[in-house]
């Protein structure tokens, strides 16, 4: 008699292939535990610190400090060689504290979320992976995810010389968003590489870097439009707040902590958006290890029964 043959795992729905849209759903809530604080705490020290630090700095060189009542002036490429140069800048900001904060918020924003992924995904969060994770992604993961990078900033450099006031401010905006999104993109495929490292090399190395590349490419506008959209969303609160200080001015003390506050408040956000897409990206990792399990039973399956 001979076996039945296995059907295929697109008839379950529980295994059926699926992307990341899926799981932001299922993961929209969360993220406020020890390791998601942590995040937004080392977001708030990385991009508060250097701020608080120039401040301070001016009114330590200077003894006060015009920032209220100039807010929003930008200086030129010059005057910041000056600063550096001749101004005593470097001296003070290397050995600022901020500069101390600032590698401290970078550490806790690297590793509090590598354990909240861990977590997430059942895994647990060691060196080891989380750093040869980084090796793999700089061997499957920049030159592909560079060249469609800069093949998309190339077309929008020429639409933005076209003469057209519409194409010009789109590659205004658009030609820094395509790097931050790049940036966002190496992310994620490092995110992958780790959990898989994290789980084993039970198939090898190669085998490891092949699922890893596919686990992202395999879907790309999902992981696409999330790259573009979690850069945006990341960066235009932020762009807000100093475009609502350019307008209004920091010409008292209450405006100055007005705008602090409301910066402090979009880095929170900020980083309670990149805890979401760790935690979303750690399920669909672990429902992505299910689907490939079977697949590789009913690969075996259907070998033993061709060779009856």
């Amino acid at each position: 008699m001979e076996p039945e043959r296995p059907t295929t795992i697109h008839t379950e729905e529980e295994l059926a292939p699926r992307g990341p849209w899926p799981f932001l759903r299922e993961t929209l809530a969360g993220g406020f535990t020890r390791w998601g604080w942590g995040l937004m705490g080392g977001w708030m020290l990385v991009l508060l610190g250097p701020a608080l630090g120039w401040a301070g700095h001016l009114r330590r060189a200077a003894g006060w400090s015009a920032l209220p009542s100039h807010w929003g002036e930008s200086l030129s490429a010059r005057d910041l060689w000056e600063l550096w140069e001749n101004g005593g800048l470097r001296h003070r900001l290397t050995n600022s504290p901020t500069v101390h904060l600032f590698g401290l918020g970078l550490v806790l924003v690297l590793w509090c979320g590598w354990r909240m992924q861990a977590e997430v995904a059942g895994q647990k969060a060691r060196l080891g992976p989380w750093l040869l994770g980084a090796l793999d992604t700089l061997l499957i993961g920049v030159v592909p995810l560079g060249l469609v990078a800069w093949i998309v900033d190339l077309g929008l450099a020429k639409a933005g010389g076209s003469g057209l006031d519409a194409l010009g401010w789109a590659a205004f905006f658009g030609r820094p968003l395509v790097w931050m999104s790049l940036v966002a993109a190496l992310n994620v495929q490092w995110w992958l590489c780790r959990l898989g490292r994290s789980a084993g090399l039970a198939h090898g190395y190669r085998a490891h870097l092949g699922i890893s590349f596919m686990r992202l490419w395999s879907h790309p506008i999902q992981w696409g439009l999330l790259s573009i959209g979690g850069a945006a969303l990341r960066a235009l609160p932020p762009f807000l707040v100093l475009l609502l200080a350019w307008r209004l001015g920091g010409g008292t003390t209450f405006r100055v902590w007005l705008f602090l506050l409301l910066q402090l408040l979009v880095t929170a956000v900020n980083g309670w958006v990149m805890s979401w897409l760790l935690r979303a990206t750690a399920r669909f990792w672990n429902h992505d290890v299910l689907v490939q399990d079977v697949r590789m039973t009913l690969k075996e399956t259907l070998r033993d029964a061709e060779a009856h």
